[in-house]
């Protein structure tokens, strides 16, 4: 059976369809509850009103928040991740601010692997203040490398995340005297802390950079934002907000050759971008913030982008082990992907991210032809030559059994035709949900 939903409207990035809202006050607090299956953390809280995205916090002890994960518009999460107790909280955030923080909620995740044994020689060389750090790596696979730091030997006032590299940078470090050592991390936990050593970084006086001019090009859909380069500048960061001045809903670092980027599938809407350059001392300057107005071309002015080529009526692709593989990644998604009793339709974007990384194909359905009105169990695969959108040159096909039931399951069945379907391939809900084309 075809069922429907109420579409979202929680935008997470530049190129939305539609303006965020803006309330009055920040959102009210979530709340959150985490299981752990292997090594595998899973995390959902309930959707606050108002609230347009999410910020998931973990750390080793309940007031010690050493990492965030932005969420957007979704409300759970799952993440791998090695031996060991952690404690996560999750925060709403809309125009008007953030909440206060959800319930903490402690895990504790097990294996069979041993810790890694401890980096040796570590060393430290500073330029200005970047910083560098060289080390031997454990001879086994490593999933993590930490920089553990204080303003004192011994002490862990800091937990930086590096790349696992025998040799790593740290730019803009503030001016101080830091005490330092690595941590190798794998499966099975935490090695021993490497041998410490001191980092000077002396005060450095620079000026701003220039400010950046930004333009921007927009061809239907296409859009091209460029901004002149600035001497000096070691990245930039593009950000863009739904109104003028307004918080944030992309933050984008760029390296210091990038001086443009690049969207031709931008879905319809006004957005309001600046740019900033910042030098190695961390000082940034910041455009003067552009409007760009993104307007919709008529439905099917334009061929879809064929993958494979079309031009007849392909057999149908079976791709039921793709179905059965996000189940078994976000099983808590599947239980919850019923709209009508308080659900989402995560899992089913989920799915259709992962069709799509195969074939672009593939889509949503507008049930029985009411655009607006999403099926919450069924995705459509366009076989004909007419743009994806609004075509009806598909198949139909459920992908849950079970659905709202107290045990749904991942499903392959071909609906086509069936109970006179009428059925419209769109991609607009998951695109509003923060999903990527």
């Amino acid at each position: 059976m075809l069922r429907s939903f109420r579409p979202l409207c929680l935008l997470a990035s530049l190129f939305m369809a539609a303006p965020a809202l803006v309330l009055a006050q920040v959102p009210a607090a979530p709340v959150l509850q985490a299981s752990v299956s292997g090594q595998t953390v899973s995390a959902s809280w309930t959707a606050v009103p108002g609230a347009t995205s999410y910020r998931v916090e973990a750390g080793v002890t309940p007031s010690a928040m050493l990492a965030g994960y932005e969420m957007g518009p979704l409300t759970s999460f799952s993440i791998a991740a090695p031996q060991g107790t952690y404690y996560l909280r999750v925060l709403a955030r809309n125009a008007s601010g953030v909440s206060a923080s959800s319930n903490v909620v402690g895990v504790s995740v097990q294996s069979a692997v041993t810790p890694p044994p401890p980096p040796t020689g570590l060393a430290v060389n500073v330029n200005g203040s970047s910083v560098t750090f060289t080390a031997q790596l454990p001879n086994v696979p490593l999933t993590g490398l930490l920089l553990v730091a204080g303003a004192a030997p011994g002490a862990a006032q800091a937990v930086i995340p590096l790349a696992v590299s025998g040799q790593n940078t740290l730019p803009n470090v503030p001016p101080g005297v830091y005490y330092g050592r690595l941590v190798a991390v794998n499966a099975g936990g935490q090695s021993a802390p490497s041998n410490e050593v001191q980092i000077v970084v002396d005060a450095v006086t620079c000026a701003a950079p220039a400010v950046p001019t930004l333009s921007a090009q927009v061809n239907g859909v296409g859009v091209v934002l460029s901004w002149s380069a600035v001497s000096g500048a070691a990245g930039y960061r593009l950000t863009a907000s739904m109104t003028p001045g307004g918080a944030p809903i992309l933050s984008q670092n760029l390296p210091a050759g990038t001086t443009a980027v690049a969207n031709p599938n931008t879905p319809p809407g006004t957005y309001y971008v600046r740019v900033s350059a910042a030098n190695a001392c961390g000082l940034q300057s910041t455009s003067p913030e552009i409007t760009v107005t993104v307007t919709p071309p008529p439905p099917g002015s334009s061929p879809r982008t064929p993958n494979p080529p079309p031009g007849q009526q392909l057999p149908l692709p079976n791709r039921e082990a793709v179905a059965q593989e996000i189940a078994r990644a976000y099983p808590a998604d599947l239980r919850n992907s019923c709209v009508d009793a308080g659900g989402n339709n995560t899992w089913l974007f989920r799915l259709v991210q992962r069709l799509r990384q195969e074939d672009s194909r593939w889509g949503l359905n507008w049930k029985r032809g009411r655009r607006g009105d999403l099926s919450q169990d069924i995705v459509t695969y366009n076989w004909g030559s007419e743009a994806d959108e609004g075509t009806r040159q598909i198949y139909v096909i459920d992908v849950i059994v079970g659905h709202c039931g107290s045990n749904p399951g991942a499903f392959w069945l071909n609906q086509t035709g069936v109970g006179g379907a009428d059925a419209i391939w769109t991609l607009q809900p998951y695109t509003q949900a923060g999903f990527p084309r």
